[in-house]
């Protein structure tokens, strides 16, 4: 079984997040860490994974050129981060793979272009998604609510204090690769929150 053996958080509802962070090279092998992430939504019963897209953008004449770059996925107690290779390449079947699951539905904020750019630079769809601005906007009946960030929609949803966050935030940059992974377990864990709070 696949390792989260990178340092754990534990949040302010008690919950402990468990992370690792992967250079993805030609000879990983990330199935076993995708595989236990499934495991983990498909016990917590809601059968979502949280996820958020990062893009390196190079501009050739007047045309963008987007490529992954990297990917966080969350669920109730794990967080992965992988750092994908450049070129990306196609030994990355088992994420194609993954993100096709019908059995899950991928959560995220303001995913819309990022589902766009998936499909038109990589060929990778996923059958499932859901953008949580919407489900929230929907369910509280305030429209402008759609329009949030992670930290925004979590305040308004949960009313947990995002001081935490911000002060990880504002040090992105310079912080180490803990605070980094931090920031990644926090941001997953609200959403994961939201998420849960507007089903029930």
């Amino acid at each position: 079984m696949a390792n989260f053996d990178g340092p754990g958080f534990a949040m302010v509802d008690g919950y402990w997040i468990q992370t690792k962070a992967i250079d993805v090279e030609p000879s990983t092998d990330i199935s076993p860490y995708l595989s236990r992430l499934l495991e983990d939504c498909v016990w917590n019963g809601n059968r979502a994974i949280v996820f958020d897209l990062y893009w390196d953008v190079k501009s050739i004449n007047t045309k963008s050129e987007w490529r992954l770059s990297s990917v966080k996925l969350s669920t109730k107690n794990l967080c992965l981060f992988l750092r994908l290779p450049n070129p990306f390449t196609d030994h990355l079947k088992d994420l194609y793979r993954f993100f096709a699951s019908k059995f899950v539905t991928f959560v995220g904020v303001q995913i819309e272009e990022d589902l766009v750019l998936l499909k038109e630079n990589h060929g990778i769809v996923i059958r499932s998604s859901l953008e949580i601005g919407k489900l929230a906007a929907k369910a509280r009946g305030t429209p402008i609510v759609e329009f949030l960030g992670t930290r925004e929609l979590a305040h308004k949803i949960l009313w947990y204090d995002m001081s935490r966050l911000d002060s990880i935030q504002s040090k992105w940059d310079e912080a180490g690769g803990n605070d980094r992974l931090e920031a990644a377990a926090i941001e997953g864990w609200l959403i994961y929150n939201v998420y849960d709070q507007l089903q029930q």
